[in-house]
């Protein structure tokens, strides 16, 4: 199913930069945004992200595994996506891939994608996806403006790949969770059992995350989704719904 980009807006004291970010493969008519809104307590502030980005330039992969999450039930449908991408923190470019946890009419609804900005996201079809499944995902440049796209349900033994044209600038790498804006306006986060992104990689080695790096997502002053600090090889971490 297609899913519409969405525009991230960074904020950091008067500098102001855009960027976008992946939307749920199973939410139709979407289109979000994202606000980093501060920087505190050693961590930044998002409308829709929770997670880790690695910034800088030269970025040409990124990888890791994480668990399915579940979702419980909501009086109204609720949104979440797991994924690991290249660019969307400083600039319009987004490579990524991922997982969909969300409350939709009354059901739970779960299913793995692919997107690359401008374009709409594709949901990755012949993969049954379940909440508990390890999945391991990544983004990687073979040469020139060709990626190869790929996510793996270990829990089933299925794959998925696909190489892709793609010209982004590199800039950055994340491992995010996040919640989309649905029909023009900011969904409400799933409730999402608490999981683990772990084996994290970037351009083939360990990121090195630090909590500093930190970004916790917020709405209307409440934390929603928090990750934790790094684990101590700096290349993992959990993320916890606290809404």
């Amino acid at each position: 199913m297609s899913r519409n980009p969405r525009l991230l807006v960074l904020v950091s004291g008067a500098a102001l930069a855009f960027a976008t970010a992946s939307v749920p493969a199973l939410a139709t008519d979407t289109n979000a945004a994202d606000h980093l809104i501060s920087h505190a307590h050693n961590a930044s502030y998002s409308s829709n992200w929770s997670g880790y980005a690695e910034t800088g330039s030269g970025f040409t992969s990124a990888k890791a595994t994480w668990t399915v999450p579940s979702v419980s039930a909501t009086s109204t449908s609720t949104y979440s996506s797991a994924w690991v991408g290249i660019d969307g923190d400083g600039n319009s470019n987004l490579i990524q891939t991922g997982t969909e946890s969300d409350y939709v009419n009354g059901h739970a609804e779960y299913s793995a994608w692919w997107e690359i900005l401008p374009a709409y996201s594709v949901t990755i079809s012949g993969m049954t996806i379940s909440p508990g499944d390890s999945i391991t995902a990544s983004v990687a440049k073979s040469s020139g403006t060709k990626w190869v796209i790929s996510l793996t349900d270990d829990t089933t033994g299925k794959s998925w790949s696909a190489t892709k044209t793609y010209s982004g600038a590199g800039q950055s790498a994340e491992y995010v969770q996040e919640a989309p804006t649905v029909g023009g306006s900011q969904a409400a986060v799933a409730h999402f059992s608490t999981f683990s992104f772990s084996g994290l990689t970037v351009n083939g080695a360990n990121p090195g995350l630090v909590s500093s790096e930190k970004i916790i997502l917020r709405q209307n002053n409440v934390d929603y989704s928090t990750p934790s600090d790094p684990n101590s090889a700096g290349n993992g971490f959990s993320v916890s719904y606290t809404g």
